[in-house]
């Protein structure tokens, strides 16, 4: 029996073995088994994948973290990260004497190779902020394309919280000028104490011999404040006090020990009280300190109400404090960052990994919490029955919060923007992302690699369920996700163009792509290789360019280059020219010293070597009067799914099958090969070589293949590295027991 077929596209890219036997599905009919560095097109058809340009050697490093930065519509950048410095390129040109230094990189104190992986970025005009839990948090101002500045994040207010929780009942009373809202808070019936101290140590201090306090605790829970002398201008809380020997503990220890130099005042209230509580004990009554007004009275903002504005006498209420700054060299700083409704928002801490944070709308690195007002500072611990360590966070239509366990978000109520009254955050989906891979926005959705790294999802909001729900993208090409290590969207510039997904791989260093355009329903995979089994290591999106370093071993060393994806190349790696002067050498000194292409106006010319002394000068093998390109070639493969016709008389599983003629509908295509037949594309007895092939727009037919499959099954590839277009590919196919 004879059959004709015809695969009208690809859409369905490279599919997952474990679907073989799913015939049933159309994707099977639009799929490939293979799809290997070929780009599917929005059209159906598919087309050799891009080269690669060589831009920079970054050998002596290994860790990278590749960031665009887009400052106008003139004026985008890539920048590269690595241990310590910072490489700005501009169109793909490296800009030097940075800052008049002389450098070609900008000096990024405190950066590591260890923390690259898992740097959090965010933006805003001019300025990017990084953020690492182990990094103090830091901005980067660009200035002028070789002027920026790399600093410290100026926090005018960093938020406080209790990580050594304390009580005490300090020995004064406390009355509220209100029961709720703005009040202030006044303390009377208290003993204070001034003078000089006796002598001191790195925890306390002695107090004055005739000291006002002579009974054990008296001021526990008041401050002390260093006046002059040694130590002077220190504040501390009382922790202990020993009325015999006038021996005071403070909490924490004094940074500079006071000695009997040192002039002091034991008082109920100081500076830094301010966020800290007072707590009536039988409930009615919590309020949180905002302002210091005088030793005896503090502004205050009421969080539950007072039972009236009577006096509350010692012993009737508590004093919380062990409040320090949230992020601190000890406690660990930001681990993520996002602008969102004029706000500057964090996303955990190294030791308060399930938090965020949002600065004062407008203010941005001021995240004073004040008295609650609209405008100001919001805070919120999500909670729940796991783990929640936030590794991300977006702003899209809503505040998204991704963790290990689990997305979230911060919905606007009602259409209404933030505030410290409506902040809420919502669970949404319990999958979890992978720390250290970006996530990205793809048309209102959010992709991230699932925590395991054996998964790709879209995250977006659901009208069938009024909910957000976490949709998984790799299900048909799951064998292809190998623990993703980095990710970035390039969006589609033209209708020719879909939007591509990059995700490098953490296994093998190859790259999975996908093709994506949600309203043709494609959804398309493929793989990456480069060529000389170089691997890729990060990849970036500057606008519609697409840049990577790619680890390659030349002549037994490893090397590690910067390269960029250009539709004018056929070669990776490569050096090439568009305006040669009738060139017929070049100087490149990157390439190992075998296995060279070379392009000359077009056409494909003997492989060739570099020499392995300097000049590094390779022969062209013709003149080059329109252009040349000296790289390395890399593979192509297109196979078809097993071939499985939907018959009336049931299923071909077990016949033998034989493509008998396939006829390939192809668009500007310089070269192709049918199951390992070449196809010509110049007339009989015609070499390739040393000649150009003009681009070839129709069908190209293959007869009589011979041999007979289990499969039969068609794979397109390429001997040269030429042009490839395929639309479509009609065969007729022989069934046979």
């Amino acid at each position: 029996m004879r059959i004709t077929r015809f695969q009208t596209n690809f859409t369905s890219g490279e599919l997952d073995p474990l679907l073989f036997g799913r015939t049933d599905l159309q994707q099977y009919q639009n799929g490939l088994s293979r799809a290997l560095n070929i780009v599917i097109q929005p059209q159906g058809g598919f087309r050799r994948r891009d080269g690669l340009e060589f831009l920079h050697d970054f050998t002596g490093f290994t860790a990278f973290k590749l960031i665009p930065f887009e400052f106008s519509t003139t004026d985008s950048y890539l920048l590269v990260m690595v241990a310590g410095r910072i490489y700005v390129f501009k169109a793909g040109v490296l800009q030097t004497n940075i800052n008049g230094s002389g450098n070609d990189y900008i000096t990024a104190t405190g950066i590591t190779a260890a923390m690259l992986d898992e740097i959090n970025y965010t933006q805003a005009v001019d300025t990017l902020i990084f953020c690492h839990e182990d990094l103090r948090t830091k901005r980067l101002i660009r200035n002028t394309d070789t002027d920026w500045t790399f600093e410290n994040l100026p926090f005018t207010n960093i938020p406080k919280y209790a990580y050594e929780f304390d009580i005490h009942q300090p020995d004064f009373t406390v009355t509220p000028s209100a029961v709720e809202g703005n009040i202030t808070l006044t303390a009377s019936a208290t003993t204070t104490d001034t003078g000089t101290a006796q002598a001191g140590s790195s925890s306390t201090i002695t107090l004055k011999a005739a000291s006002s306090f002579t009974v054990n605790n008296a001021p526990n829970g008041m401050f002390i404040v260093l006046t002059s002398g040694t130590g002077a201008g220190q504040t501390r809380h009382v922790e202990d006090y020993v009325g015999s020997t006038k021996v005071l503990t403070v909490y924490p220890n004094w940074t500079t020990a006071p000695d009997s130099t040192t002039g002091y005042k034991v008082v109920p209230y100081a500076e830094a009280a301010v966020g800290e509580y007072i707590q009536v004990r039988n409930g009615f009554g919590r309020a949180r300190y905002v302002k210091y007004i005088s030793d005896t009275s503090m502004k205050a903002v009421v969080e539950v109400p007072f039972f009236d504005t009577s006096g509350i006498v010692s012993g009737n209420w508590d004093s919380e404090h062990g409040y320090e700054a949230s992020w601190s060299t000890t406690r660990g700083w930001p681990r993520s960052a996002t602008f969102h409704q004029s706000r500057l928002y964090f996303g955990g801490s190294k030791q308060r990994i399930n938090t965020i944070w949002g600065s004062r709308v407008g203010d941005y690195y001021n995240f004073d919490p004040g008295t609650g007002l609209d405008d100001e500072a919001v805070e919120a611990t999500i909670n729940t029955s796991q783990y929640n360590a936030i590794a991300n966070i977006l702003s899209q239509s809503d505040l998204r919060i991704f963790t290990t366990g689990g997305e979230f978000i911060v919905p606007n109520a009602n259409g209404n923007p933030i505030t410290p009254a409506t902040l809420t955050v919502q669970p949404q989906t319990r999958l979890g992302i992978k720390a250290g891979v970006p996530v990205e926005d793809l048309n209102g959705a959010s992709v991230f690699v699932q925590r395991s790294g054996r998964s790709i999802n879209l995250f977006q909001f659901t009208d069938s369920i009024a909910s957000y729900a976490s949709q998984p993208l790799s299900v048909l090409s799951s064998h292809l996700i190998k623990n993703p290590v980095d990710l970035a969207i390039r969006k589609g510039t033209s209708t020719d163009e879909t939007d591509t997904l990059y995700l490098v791989s953490g296994d093998d260093g190859n790259m999975t792509v996908y093709s994506i355009l949600s309203s043709q329903n494609v959804i398309a995979a493929s793989e990456f290789t480069t060529g000389l089994n170089g691997q890729f290591i990060a990849v970036a999106v500057e606008i519609d360019t697409v840049f990577v370093i790619v680890k390659r071993v030349v002549n037994g060393a490893t090397k590690y280059y910067l390269e960029r994806f250009n539709s004018d190349l056929l070669l990776d790696s490569s050096i090439y020219s568009t305006s040669p002067g009738g060139a017929t050498t070049v100087d490149v000194d990157h390439l190992p010293s075998s296995a060279i292409k070379v392009l000359v106006d077009g056409s494909v010319q003997s492989d060739t070597t570099v020499p392995s002394f300097s000049p590094y000068t390779v022969v062209l093998g013709a003149q080059a009067d329109e252009s040349y390109e000296v790289g390395l070639d890399f593979s192509i493969e297109a196979t078809t799914m097993p071939n499985e016709p939907n018959l009336s008389s049931g299923t071909t599983q077990g016949l033998q099958k034989r493509i008998v003629r396939v006829d390939a509908v192809v668009n500007q295509t310089q070269s192709l090969t049918v199951n390992g037949y070449n196809i010509p594309f110049l007339e009989f007895g015609s070499s390739v070589l040393d000649t150009i092939i003009e681009p070839y727009t129709g069908r190209k037919t293959l007869h009589a293949i011979p041999g007979y499959t289990a499969e039969g099954q068609i794979t397109i590839s390429q001997n040269y590295p030429l042009k490839l277009n395929v639309l479509g590919v009609e065969y007729r196919l022989s069934l046979g027991d």
